[in-house]
């Protein structure tokens, strides 16, 4: 099952972790009688997205597809089970590898963070 794509590129066979928080956007202030009055403004989901070790083949795949700050991802949502599209940036991204050797590079398992915009 297709459950987290990049740009419609599929990753989901190398995924081990799927986090999706959503945080409220909202202004509050106190009026005169001393009461807090808050205002919804939006909400913004982070996904987080835990990647398994991958070899040097995959990993550029996955390079590539994240390679541009603002990218299309398609998850699985919690909330409807159904694959849905978000807009999101990654403001970072942190590559360490396992192992370089001459015939064989290997990466360790690394954790993505997607905002939606």
């Amino acid at each position: 099952m297709e459950y987290f794509l990049i740009n419609n590129i599929d990753f989901s066979n190398y995924v081990n972790a799927l986090t999706v928080a959503k945080s409220a956007n909202y202004s509050a202030q106190t009026n005169a009688a001393g009461n807090t009055v808050v205002d919804y403004i939006n909400s913004k989901r982070t996904i987080t997205v835990g990647i398994i070790p991958l070899d040097d083949d995959r990993m550029l795949t996955l390079l590539q597809a994240i390679a541009g700050f603002n990218v299309s991802i398609s998850i699985l949502n919690p909330h409807t089970k159904a694959v849905e599209t978000i807009n999101c940036i990654i403001p970072d991204d942190n590559i360490e590898y396992y192992t370089i050797r001459a015939d064989k590079v290997s990466y360790k398992a690394l954790t993505l963070t997607f905002i939606e915009l």
